[in-house]
Protein backbone atom coordinates (compact mmCIF):
# COMPACT_ATOMS: atom_id res chain seq x y z
CA UNK A 1 0.00 0.00 0.00
CA UNK A 2 1.38 3.73 -0.80
CA UNK A 3 1.83 5.94 2.40
CA UNK A 4 0.64 9.16 2.38
CA UNK A 5 0.69 12.09 4.63
CA UNK A 6 -0.97 15.14 4.94
CA UNK A 7 -0.39 18.07 6.80
CA UNK A 8 -4.03 19.93 7.84
CA UNK A 9 -2.43 22.46 10.74
CA UNK A 10 1.44 23.37 12.06
CA UNK A 11 0.92 20.51 14.89
CA UNK A 12 -1.76 18.08 12.97
CA UNK A 13 0.09 15.85 10.41
CA UNK A 14 -2.23 12.53 9.17
CA UNK A 15 -1.12 9.62 7.70
CA UNK A 16 -3.06 7.03 5.59
CA UNK A 17 -2.00 3.98 3.40
CA UNK A 18 -3.75 3.93 0.23
CA UNK A 19 -4.72 1.09 -2.35
CA UNK A 20 -6.32 0.42 -5.87
CA UNK A 21 -8.09 -1.85 -7.43
CA UNK A 22 -8.20 -3.29 -10.58
CA UNK A 23 -9.36 -0.14 -13.53
CA UNK A 24 -12.64 -1.76 -14.71
CA UNK A 25 -13.59 -1.78 -10.21
CA UNK A 26 -16.93 0.13 -9.56
CA UNK A 27 -16.73 -0.13 -5.69
CA UNK A 28 -17.01 2.72 -3.57
CA UNK A 29 -14.04 3.65 -1.68
CA UNK A 30 -13.22 1.72 1.48
CA UNK A 31 -12.51 4.77 4.27
CA UNK A 32 -10.92 2.44 7.37
CA UNK A 33 -11.33 4.36 11.05
CA UNK A 34 -9.51 2.70 13.85
CA UNK A 35 -10.39 1.61 17.37
CA UNK A 36 -8.50 3.56 20.56
CA UNK A 37 -4.88 1.81 20.74
CA UNK A 38 -5.49 0.88 17.39
CA UNK A 39 -4.01 2.34 14.10
CA UNK A 40 -4.14 1.89 9.96
CA UNK A 41 -2.19 -1.47 10.42
CA UNK A 42 -5.56 -2.90 12.72
CA UNK A 43 -7.12 -3.80 9.13
CA UNK A 44 -4.29 -5.09 8.09
CA UNK A 45 -6.09 -8.61 7.43
CA UNK A 46 -8.55 -6.93 4.85
CA UNK A 47 -6.03 -4.27 3.01
CA UNK A 48 -3.00 -5.87 2.94
CA UNK A 49 -2.10 -7.51 -0.84
CA UNK A 50 -0.90 -10.97 0.95
CA UNK A 51 -3.89 -11.65 3.23
CA UNK A 52 -5.90 -13.98 2.12
CA UNK A 53 -9.26 -11.72 3.06
CA UNK A 54 -7.96 -8.91 1.58
CA UNK A 55 -10.51 -6.61 -0.45
CA UNK A 56 -7.40 -4.68 -1.99
CA UNK A 57 -8.33 -6.24 -5.28
CA UNK A 58 -11.50 -5.23 -5.38
CA UNK A 59 -11.97 -1.82 -3.50
CA UNK A 60 -10.39 1.09 -3.30
CA UNK A 61 -8.93 1.56 0.33
CA UNK A 62 -7.98 4.49 2.32
CA UNK A 63 -6.96 3.35 5.81
CA UNK A 64 -6.18 6.22 8.01
CA UNK A 65 -4.14 6.89 11.29
CA UNK A 66 -6.31 8.95 13.36
CA UNK A 67 -4.52 11.94 14.98
CA UNK A 68 -2.21 11.14 17.49
CA UNK A 69 -2.02 7.56 16.87
CA UNK A 70 0.35 5.50 14.62
CA UNK A 71 2.45 7.48 11.96
CA UNK A 72 0.06 10.70 12.60
CA UNK A 73 0.70 13.81 14.61
CA UNK A 74 -1.87 15.67 17.16
CA UNK A 75 -1.61 18.87 19.41
CA UNK A 76 1.28 18.32 22.40
CA UNK A 77 -0.92 20.33 24.53
CA UNK A 78 -4.10 19.56 26.05
CA UNK A 79 -7.40 21.81 26.07
CA UNK A 80 -10.15 19.61 26.86
CA UNK A 81 -11.16 19.14 23.36
CA UNK A 82 -7.85 18.22 21.54
CA UNK A 83 -8.79 14.68 20.96
CA UNK A 84 -12.25 14.77 21.12
CA UNK A 85 -14.58 12.79 18.09
CA UNK A 86 -15.55 16.02 16.88
CA UNK A 87 -11.92 17.40 16.57
CA UNK A 88 -11.03 13.70 15.17
CA UNK A 89 -14.24 13.82 12.69
CA UNK A 90 -12.94 17.16 11.76
CA UNK A 91 -9.39 15.75 10.47
CA UNK A 92 -11.31 12.69 8.63
CA UNK A 93 -13.53 15.00 6.99
CA UNK A 94 -10.55 17.51 5.83
CA UNK A 95 -8.65 14.65 4.15
CA UNK A 96 -11.51 13.00 2.22
CA UNK A 97 -12.18 17.13 0.94
CA UNK A 98 -8.57 17.43 0.31
CA UNK A 99 -8.26 13.59 -1.36
CA UNK A 100 -11.55 14.71 -3.55
CA UNK A 101 -10.01 17.57 -5.01
CA UNK A 102 -6.36 16.27 -5.43
CA UNK A 103 -5.71 15.30 -9.21
CA UNK A 104 -3.57 12.21 -8.28
CA UNK A 105 -6.39 10.63 -5.37
CA UNK A 106 -9.67 11.96 -6.85
CA UNK A 107 -10.15 9.20 -8.86
CA UNK A 108 -10.54 7.11 -5.35
CA UNK A 109 -14.12 8.25 -5.07
CA UNK A 110 -15.42 7.81 -8.44
CA UNK A 111 -18.22 5.53 -7.27
CA UNK A 112 -18.90 7.15 -3.59
CA UNK A 113 -17.41 6.18 -0.79
CA UNK A 114 -17.85 3.93 2.53
CA UNK A 115 -16.85 4.48 6.17
CA UNK A 116 -15.60 1.67 8.11
CA UNK A 117 -15.04 2.13 11.61
CA UNK A 118 -14.14 0.29 14.79
CA UNK A 119 -14.93 0.73 18.00
CA UNK A 120 -13.24 4.55 18.41
CA UNK A 121 -13.63 4.56 15.47
CA UNK A 122 -17.31 3.91 14.70
CA UNK A 123 -18.00 6.83 16.47
CA UNK A 124 -15.50 9.12 14.80
CA UNK A 125 -17.18 7.72 11.51
CA UNK A 126 -20.59 8.91 12.55
CA UNK A 127 -19.32 12.36 13.93
CA UNK A 128 -17.33 12.91 10.75
CA UNK A 129 -21.02 13.05 8.59
CA UNK A 130 -21.81 15.88 10.57
CA UNK A 131 -18.14 17.64 9.65
CA UNK A 132 -18.61 16.67 5.46
CA UNK A 133 -19.26 19.14 2.97
CA UNK A 134 -22.88 18.36 1.36
CA UNK A 135 -21.13 17.66 -1.72
CA UNK A 136 -19.43 14.82 -0.53
CA UNK A 137 -22.05 13.52 2.04
CA UNK A 138 -24.00 12.71 -1.32
CA UNK A 139 -21.92 10.23 -1.83
CA UNK A 140 -21.87 7.95 1.16
CA UNK A 141 -22.83 4.68 -0.07
CA UNK A 142 -23.24 3.47 3.63
CA UNK A 143 -21.26 2.53 6.67
CA UNK A 144 -19.97 -0.83 8.39
CA UNK A 145 -19.64 -0.11 12.43
CA UNK A 146 -17.79 -3.01 14.04
CA UNK A 147 -18.31 -3.36 17.54
CA UNK A 148 -18.91 0.78 17.40
CA UNK A 149 -18.50 3.61 20.52
CA UNK A 150 -21.94 5.33 20.63
CA UNK A 151 -22.44 8.40 19.31
CA UNK A 152 -24.27 9.47 22.75
CA UNK A 153 -22.29 10.17 25.91
CA UNK A 154 -21.19 6.58 27.81
CA UNK A 155 -19.81 7.84 31.48
CA UNK A 156 -17.71 5.40 33.24
CA UNK A 157 -17.65 5.08 36.60
CA UNK A 158 -14.06 6.45 38.11
CA UNK A 159 -12.29 3.75 38.77
CA UNK A 160 -12.60 2.12 35.48
CA UNK A 161 -11.69 5.33 33.55
CA UNK A 162 -8.06 5.07 35.79
CA UNK A 163 -7.98 1.38 33.96
CA UNK A 164 -8.08 2.05 30.87
CA UNK A 165 -5.68 4.69 31.02
CA UNK A 166 -3.63 2.23 32.61
CA UNK A 167 -4.10 -0.15 29.85
CA UNK A 168 -1.58 1.08 27.28
CA UNK A 169 1.32 1.63 29.48
CA UNK A 170 3.94 -1.16 28.90
CA UNK A 171 4.34 -3.91 26.76
CA UNK A 172 2.91 -6.30 29.91
CA UNK A 173 -0.29 -4.19 30.47
CA UNK A 174 -1.00 -4.13 26.53
CA UNK A 175 -0.42 -7.61 26.40
CA UNK A 176 -2.68 -8.48 29.66
CA UNK A 177 -5.38 -6.26 28.55
CA UNK A 178 -5.64 -7.38 25.06
CA UNK A 179 -5.54 -11.43 26.06
CA UNK A 180 -7.57 -10.59 28.87
CA UNK A 181 -10.31 -8.18 27.77
CA UNK A 182 -9.86 -6.53 24.26
CA UNK A 183 -10.13 -10.30 22.70
CA UNK A 184 -10.48 -14.06 22.63
CA UNK A 185 -6.85 -15.36 22.80
CA UNK A 186 -7.55 -18.27 20.69
CA UNK A 187 -8.66 -16.36 18.25
CA UNK A 188 -5.28 -14.29 17.55
CA UNK A 189 -1.61 -14.93 16.71
CA UNK A 190 1.56 -13.88 18.46
CA UNK A 191 2.17 -11.63 15.37
CA UNK A 192 -1.58 -10.14 16.08
CA UNK A 193 -1.01 -9.41 19.29
CA UNK A 194 2.67 -7.81 18.87
CA UNK A 195 0.80 -5.74 16.45
CA UNK A 196 -1.61 -4.55 18.85
CA UNK A 197 1.23 -4.02 21.76
CA UNK A 198 3.09 -1.80 19.18
CA UNK A 199 0.64 0.10 18.40
CA UNK A 200 -1.06 0.66 21.21
CA UNK A 201 2.37 1.91 22.71
CA UNK A 202 2.99 4.14 20.24
CA UNK A 203 -0.25 6.37 20.04
CA UNK A 204 1.17 9.92 21.74
CA UNK A 205 -0.15 10.55 25.81
CA UNK A 206 -2.77 12.94 25.54
CA UNK A 207 -4.32 10.39 22.65
CA UNK A 208 -4.28 7.60 25.04
CA UNK A 209 -5.74 9.69 27.82
CA UNK A 210 -8.69 11.78 25.76
CA UNK A 211 -10.96 8.74 25.09
CA UNK A 212 -11.67 7.19 28.82
CA UNK A 213 -11.11 11.11 29.87
CA UNK A 214 -13.66 13.06 27.76
CA UNK A 215 -14.45 10.99 24.35
CA UNK A 216 -15.97 8.75 25.04
CA UNK A 217 -18.47 10.89 27.16
CA UNK A 218 -19.24 13.37 24.24
CA UNK A 219 -22.20 13.26 22.77
CA UNK A 220 -21.95 13.86 19.07
CA UNK A 221 -25.88 12.86 18.11
CA UNK A 222 -27.25 16.01 17.33
CA UNK A 223 -24.36 16.51 14.44
CA UNK A 224 -25.04 13.12 13.27
CA UNK A 225 -29.01 13.23 13.31
CA UNK A 226 -28.97 16.82 11.45
CA UNK A 227 -26.43 14.34 8.46
CA UNK A 228 -28.41 11.73 8.50
CA UNK A 229 -31.67 14.38 7.75
CA UNK A 230 -30.07 15.55 5.20
CA UNK A 231 -29.04 12.34 3.35
CA UNK A 232 -32.73 11.62 3.87
CA UNK A 233 -34.57 8.53 4.87
CA UNK A 234 -33.68 5.57 2.74
CA UNK A 235 -30.44 7.30 1.89
CA UNK A 236 -27.78 4.88 2.84
CA UNK A 237 -28.26 1.74 5.40
CA UNK A 238 -25.67 0.39 8.29
CA UNK A 239 -24.17 -2.82 8.94
CA UNK A 240 -23.34 -3.14 12.32
CA UNK A 241 -21.06 -6.49 13.99
CA UNK A 242 -20.68 -7.15 17.56
CA UNK A 243 -18.35 -9.88 18.99
CA UNK A 244 -21.14 -12.24 21.23
CA UNK A 245 -18.32 -11.97 23.95
CA UNK A 246 -17.75 -8.25 23.60
CA UNK A 247 -16.85 -6.57 26.87
CA UNK A 248 -16.48 -3.06 25.60
CA UNK A 249 -18.77 -2.58 23.29
CA UNK A 250 -21.22 -5.65 24.57
CA UNK A 251 -24.22 -6.66 22.01
CA UNK A 252 -26.58 -4.47 24.42
CA UNK A 253 -25.47 -1.26 24.44
CA UNK A 254 -24.39 -1.74 20.47
CA UNK A 255 -28.10 -2.68 19.80
CA UNK A 256 -29.87 -0.07 21.79
CA UNK A 257 -27.50 2.93 21.01
CA UNK A 258 -26.03 2.67 17.70
CA UNK A 259 -29.04 0.36 15.53
CA UNK A 260 -31.80 1.72 17.64
CA UNK A 261 -30.61 5.26 16.22
CA UNK A 262 -29.73 4.96 13.05
CA UNK A 263 -32.70 2.82 12.75
CA UNK A 264 -34.85 5.95 14.67
CA UNK A 265 -32.60 8.57 12.18
CA UNK A 266 -33.80 6.52 9.14
CA UNK A 267 -31.03 4.23 8.16
CA UNK A 268 -31.88 0.64 7.14
CA UNK A 269 -29.51 -0.98 9.59
CA UNK A 270 -28.63 -5.28 10.13
CA UNK A 271 -27.05 -6.05 13.27
CA UNK A 272 -24.52 -9.06 13.01
CA UNK A 273 -23.77 -11.21 16.38
CA UNK A 274 -20.22 -12.87 16.41
CA UNK A 275 -19.56 -16.55 17.47
CA UNK A 276 -17.01 -16.83 20.32
CA UNK A 277 -15.40 -13.31 19.69
CA UNK A 278 -14.70 -10.23 21.63
CA UNK A 279 -13.78 -6.65 20.80
CA UNK A 280 -11.28 -6.56 18.34
CA UNK A 281 -13.05 -8.13 15.42
CA UNK A 282 -10.75 -7.07 12.50
CA UNK A 283 -8.22 -8.92 13.78
CA UNK A 284 -10.14 -12.19 15.18
CA UNK A 285 -12.53 -12.78 12.34
CA UNK A 286 -11.61 -10.10 9.36
CA UNK A 287 -14.13 -12.47 7.16
CA UNK A 288 -17.10 -11.51 8.68
CA UNK A 289 -16.10 -8.15 8.35
CA UNK A 290 -15.46 -8.50 4.66
CA UNK A 291 -18.52 -10.89 4.18
CA UNK A 292 -20.52 -7.59 5.38
CA UNK A 293 -18.05 -5.11 3.36
CA UNK A 294 -19.37 -7.29 -0.07
CA UNK A 295 -22.51 -6.61 0.35
CA UNK A 296 -21.74 -2.87 -0.70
Amino acid sequence: MESIFLRLSSDISLHARISRPSPDSQKPLLVFLHYWGGSSSTWHKLTSHDSPTSLSTIYPILAIDIRGWGKSTGPSEENGNAYSATTMASDVALALERLKQDVGTKDLFNHGFLFVGHSMGGKVALATLSALHENLLRELKGLVLVAPAPPTALSLPPEMKEQQKLAYKTNESVRWTTENVLANSKNLSENDIELVIHDSLSGNKLAKEAWPTYGMAEDVSGGVRRALAYIGHGGIRASVLVGELDVVEPRERVEAEVCRFLEENGVKTSLRVLEDVKHLIPLECPEMVSEEIALY
